[in-house]
């Protein structure tokens, strides 16, 4: 595996965080625990790029088809009825009216 040298700026409680994990045993470096945490979050991430592929193509047909072959209309509005009737069942169950 080839390696590259790469600086970065880090905010100082990030590298606290990180000082911690070396200090408590966790991570043996710096060095490691950065490339650790950007592994993690890498493969945290890694749907994105196949959400970003996706909408490419998308972008593509619309390119060569004079529109994108989804109807989409209605989405948002729906997504959003859905996810304010979700936080009132939540609401409800929190304060205790609701399932158990």
């Amino acid at each position: 595996m080839v390696t590259k040298i790469v600086p970065v700026r880090l905010r100082e409680e990030e590298l606290r965080q990180i000082d911690r994990l070396v200090k408590y045993g966790i991570l043996q470096s710096r060095s490691e625990a950065i490339r650790e945490l950007i592994r993690l979050g890498v493969e945290n991430l890694a749907y994105l790029s196949e959400v970003l592929e996706a909408v490419e193509r998308l972008f593509e047909l619309e390119r060569v088809e004079g529109r994108i072959p989804i109807d989409l209309s209605g989405a948002t509005e729906q997504l959003l009825r859905e996810r304010k009737l979700v936080g009132v069942q939540f609401i409800e169950v929190r304060a205790g009216g609701g399932r158990k």
